[in-house]
C-alpha cells in the first residue's frame, strides 16, 4: 500500500495534472476552432444587413458572393484560417500533454529498472 502511495512523487503529480488540463484545453480549442468559422460568417451577415438597413437597396451576402468571387475567396479564406489556426492550437496542446505524460512514464520505467538491478 505504501508503495503505491509513493508511485507517483510530488513532481509527477504536477506534470500529471499540467497534461491533464493541457488534454482538456486542446479539446476546447477544437470545439472553438469549429464554432470560429460560423461566427465569423454571422458577423459578416449582420453587417450586410446592417448595410440593407442604412442604405436600402445594398446587395445581400450572397449577391455579393456571387457577384464578386475574388470576395468570396477572401472569405472562404478567412473562415478557414480561423478553423486551421485552431487545429495547429489543438495539435500544440495536445503535444504537450502527450510529451509530459511520455515524460512521467519514462521517468517510472528507469526508476523501476534501478530498484530492480539493486535487488
Amino acid at each position: 500500500m505504501i508503495e503505491k502511495e509513493n508511485f507517483f512523487s510530488q513532481k509527477h503529480k504536477q506534470l500529471l495534472s499540467i497534461a491533464t488540463w493541457a488534454n482538456y484545453i486542446a479539446w476546447f480549442i477544437l470545439v472553438i476552432s469549429f464554432l470560429m468559422p460560423l461566427a465569423r460568417y454571422v458577423e459578416i451577415q449582420a453587417t450586410y444587413i446592417y448595410q440593407q438597413t442604412i442604405f436600402g437597396q445594398a446587395p445581400s451576402l450572397i449577391q455579393e458572393l456571387k457577384g464578386n468571387p475574388a470576395y468570396a475567396i477572401s472569405v472562404i479564406t478567412d473562415m478557414l484560417t480561423y478553423w486551421l489556426r485552431g487545429i495547429i492550437y489543438f495539435l500544440i496542446a495536445k503535444g504537450i500533454s502527450l510529451g509530459l505524460n511520455m515524460i512521467v512514464e519514462t521517468d517510472i520505467n528507469y526508476r523501476e529498472k534501478s530498484i530492480r538491478e539493486e535487488k
